[in-house]
């Protein structure tokens, strides 16, 4: 059984996961409309970039809040 404050840190980390993701998620749609929009221009292959960013920050902060308890991981996380 694992302890009460080990649950109660994964609960809020999870929570907090979700919270993030769908705001990082909701910025990568609304990048991703913009780019529909701009067509050919400049400014569409930055607001790409911006959204290949914004996918990366979703998977690590997933990988942070659910890799965090896996024996095969170091102490420290997978950066750190």
């Amino acid at each position: 059984m694992r302890p009460l404050l080990t649950e109660g840190h994964d609960r809020i980390a999870a929570g907090l996961n979700d919270i993030v993701v769908r705001r990082l998620f909701s910025a990568g749609l609304a990048l991703e409309a913009m780019v529909g929009l701009m067509g050919d221009h400049q400014a569409a292959v930055t607001a790409q970039e911006a959204i290949s960013e914004l996918d990366l920050a979703v998977r690590g902060l997933r990988d942070m809040v659910f890799d965090h308890h896996r024996p095969d991981l170091p102490a420290a996380g997978r950066w750190g």
